[in-house]
C-alpha cells in the first residue's frame, strides 16, 4: 500500500484474506492488510463466510492445503476481528449494480458495502478494481497489478 494515512475502516473482500492463511498468494499488500485489523474497522458482507468456507475446500480439493490445515484456518478466520454486515440489501438493488458495473451478484455485495458504509474497498480481484474506480469508491490495492489509471494533462 502506499505511504497514506491508515483508513478508519475498510471492506476486505477474499482476494485479500485468503493470502492471509494461503502461503503460496501472500504478498507485502495483502499482509499489510492483515496489520490493519487491530487499527482499522475492517467489514465483509455475510456472503463472505461461505465465499472463504468454499475457497478453502476447493484448496483442500485441490492438494493446496490438508484437511487439517483448512480446519485450523477455519477456526482462526472466525475469530479475526471483522465485522460481518448482515444488512439485507434488496435483489433490485444488487442486480441493477451488478450489471451496471458487469459484476457478479457475489462481487456486487462488496461494492455496495463498500459504498453504503464509505470505505475503501480492498481487493485484487480486477473487475472489483474496475468497477470500484468506476463508482468512485476509494479502494485499495496492490498498484503494481492494477496501477492507477493514467491522467489527462490539460
Amino acid at each position: 500500500m502506499p505511504a497514506t494515512p491508515l483508513p478508519a475502516g475498510v471492506v476486505v473482500d477474499c482476494s485479500v484474506t485468503l493470502p492471509w492463511f494461503l502461503e503460496d498468494e501472500k504478498t507485502a499488500f495483502t499482509e499489510s492488510l492483515l496489520e490493519l485489523l487491530p487499527v482499522a474497522e475492517t467489514w465483509v458482507p455475510a456472503l463472505w463466510r461461505l465465499e472463504f468456507a468454499n475457497a478453502l475446500l476447493t484448496a483442500q480439493r485441490r492438494g493446496r492445503i490438508s484437511e487439517d490445515w483448512r480446519k485450523a484456518v477455519i477456526e482462526q478466520a472466525g475469530s479475526l476481528p471483522i465485522g460481518i454486515d448482515v444488512h439485507l440489501v434488496s435483489l433490485a438493488h444488487i442486480s441493477a449494480l451488478a450489471d451496471h458495473h458487469g459484476l457478479t451478484a457475489y462481487d456486487a455485495a462488496y461494492l455496495e458495502l463498500a459504498l453504503r458504509r464509505k470505505l475503501p474497498l480492498a481487493t485484487l480481484d480486477g473487475d472489483l478494481v474496475r468497477a470500484a474506480r468506476e463508482a468512485g469508491c476509494p479502494l485499495l490495492t496492490d498498484t503494481k497489478r492494477y496501477p492507477p489509471p493514467k491522467t489527462r494533462k490539460k
